[in-house]
């Protein structure tokens, strides 16, 4: 059987389509979006694509990293107001307006749960296990002081985790954060004022949901016809603004 050039070209055409639908290029890219709750930040919707990230807080104020820039955007739809800062200034020293109660520790991490199912989604478990007094850790088994989950099957790139890490106030792990608890100290104001006057265990930052779904890159883009200006400008509203939601953030 003699095949025909034409018959040769088609073949070879068919072929590498479906070489090309069957390769991992063509397959749909997934994201996460998680429902947190963060103890300064309150409730927030979070979308995560494996070079971008957003985070929502409920008073509707957004920050946005994508690649390949990394610059971290930060959006206020009510006043329509954009500012933008640089990744290497982002890195450093996070978004300037948010006050945190206590300053991130870099606490050793020990891989206690390599896989758990977490809210839905896979994640893994590291224990902050306690130091004696030559520096060495204490076995998991015989206490620790905290646990830190992280996605495990969802990579992304180390600047988004970065990012996390400046948002949250925490300290990078190898995935992105979904839940942190640790025994926390008591916080005092001076003259002998505090709100915790024991040590006690503090959820830093909780998953509530989770869930695998298709890429929607819209969720990452910059909004047209907004203003822009300084952080300071984005994140403070009036003044009647500015204390609701620091009143939110302490309850």
């Amino acid at each position: 059987m003699v095949v025909s050039t034409e018959m040769k070209i088609a073949t070879s055409a068919a072929s590498a389509l479906l070489s090309f639908l069957f390769s991992p290029a063509a397959r749909a890219e997934d994201m996460i979006s998680l429902y947190q709750r963060h103890r300064c930040l309150g409730k927030i919707d979070v979308f995560i694509a494996k070079d971008s990230a957003r985070i929502t807080q409920e008073n509707g104020h957004s920050f946005v990293i994508a690649g390949p820039k990394w610059d971290v955007k930060i959006f206020n739809p009510k006043r329509k107001l954009m500012a933008t800062t640089p990744y290497a200034t982002f890195k450093h020293n996070g978004p300037k307006t948010i006050e945190y109660f206590e300053g991130a520790t870099e606490w050793p991490l020990v891989l206690e749960k390599p896989h758990l199912n977490y809210k839905g989604v896979s994640a893994k478990m590291y224990g902050l296990p306690f130091k004696q007094k030559n520096g060495k850790l204490v076995d998991l088994k015989r206490g620790k002081a905290g646990s830190y989950y992280v996605l495990s099957d969802f990579k992304v790139d180390p600047h988004v985790l970065v990012f996390f890490q400046q948002m949250y106030h925490l300290q990078v792990a190898d995935g992105v954060p979904l839940k942190y608890v640790k025994i926390g100290r008591p916080f005092e104001f001076g003259q002998g004022l505090a709100y915790n006057k024991h040590e006690g265990v503090v959820t830093t930052l909780d998953t509530i949901t989770a869930a695998k779904m298709p890429l929607k890159k819209e969720l990452f883009a910059i909004p047209q016809g907004y203003k822009n200006t300084i952080e300071g400008d984005v994140t403070l509203g009036d003044k009647t603004d500015d204390m609701r939601e620091i009143i939110e953030q302490l309850n």
